[in-house]
């Protein structure tokens, strides 16, 4: 899948791996989405993205998306999860995608957001490639 994370100081970090199931399509995939006025990171079924940024701009939906990540509108970030809700994030760090623990582990241990999708990489077969930064 992917690691998105967010750390104490608003940097957004995220890794290039684009997957289908244990097969690595592409290592330079930007998982940052422009889209109706707002930036998403996020990740999951490609197919659902569209669909699931809606539903996330419309307050949420009653299907259960595969994907998640982060929103952000007129500066202001939010999670979402797979009912696509925004929730306000409360600036504490977070991660998202499979390596999320990795990514957690490492922002406990007083890592950046970019350091702590690189221990991800290390450890999640579905992270990798490019990792990009994006301050909120």
């Amino acid at each position: 899948m992917t690691t998105i994370c967010i750390d104490r100081d608003g940097v957004i970090a995220y890794d290039g791996r684009e997957t289908q199931g244990n097969r690595i399509l592409r290592d330079n995939v930007d998982k940052k989405h422009n889209y109706c006025g707002r930036v998403f990171v996020i990740g999951g079924d490609v197919g659902q993205m569209p669909a699931f940024m809606d539903a996330c701009i419309d307050g949420g939906s009653d299907k259960n998306f595969e994907c998640s990540g982060l929103m952000i509108e007129n500066g202001q970030v939010f999670e979402v999860f797979s009912d696509a809700v925004p929730i306000e994030w409360s600036g504490e760090p977070m991660a998202f995608g499979s390596g999320c623990d990795h990514a957690f582990t490492a922002m406990d241990c007083g890592l950046s957001a970019k350091e702590a999708v690189k221990m991800a990489v290390k450890r999640d077969a579905c992270t990798g490639g490019r990792i990009r930064t994006l301050k909120t």
